[in-house]
């Protein structure tokens, strides 16, 4: 793990790097995949972001083995030649937070906000329409959105964008009714 900082600091070199929206956003795509490649276990439980840190590896196998799996998710030669940046400087451990870092970046460049909705059954289309223009209102930002299904929630829909969270589900209802109950 790294620092958030550090994280920033990386991410907006790669943004710097990027020479137009498309790109911006592939480099994007191609963090964010090989984040999640890394997270991935073998049948012993052991990651492959530990054998990527593991100094008992000479950095020359690392490093083959970095570009192995950035050609598996065809990152872009510049995202490539970043990773092995980052591999040689000993930060690989903190892939995960710089790809965070240089989303949140390349969403506030491009002026879109991530958006988070959860709700206890899938929402049909035309709801999630009617949440992403009322956020899109609110944000004056474009919104992109992602689903999840958590029937805990009762009925209702929670809904997370950045570190503010709007929660409209009968579950937080019901807990706000306990505590007033209480008082």
């Amino acid at each position: 793990m790294i620092s958030g900082a550090l994280a920033r600091r990386y991410a907006r070199a790669l943004i710097g790097l990027a020479k137009n929206p498309v790109q911006r956003d592939k480099f994007a795509k191609d963090l964010l995949g090989l984040a999640g490649i890394v997270k991935q276990r073998d049948k012993d439980g052991a990651s492959i972001l530990s054998v990527l840190t593991a100094d008992r590896f000479p950095l020359a196998q690392r490093q083959k083995l970095a570009a192995t799996f950035a050609r598996r998710v065809a990152a872009d030669p510049t995202v490539v030649k970043f990773v092995d940046v980052v591999l040689q400087n000993g930060r690989i451990d903190g892939i995960a937070q710089i790809a965070s870092a240089y989303q949140r970046m390349a969403d506030d460049v491009a002026g879109r906000v991530q958006a988070h909705i959860t709700s206890a059954s899938p929402l049909p289309m035309d709801a999630v329409a009617k949440i992403k223009t009322a956020l899109s209102a609110a944000t004056g930002k474009q919104v992109v959105t992602t689903q999840s299904v958590d029937p805990e929630l009762i009925g209702g829909v929670a809904v997370k964008v950045g570190s503010f969270v709007l929660d409209g589900s009968v579950r937080a209802t019901l807990a706000q009714l306990r505590e007033e109950l209480r008082a």
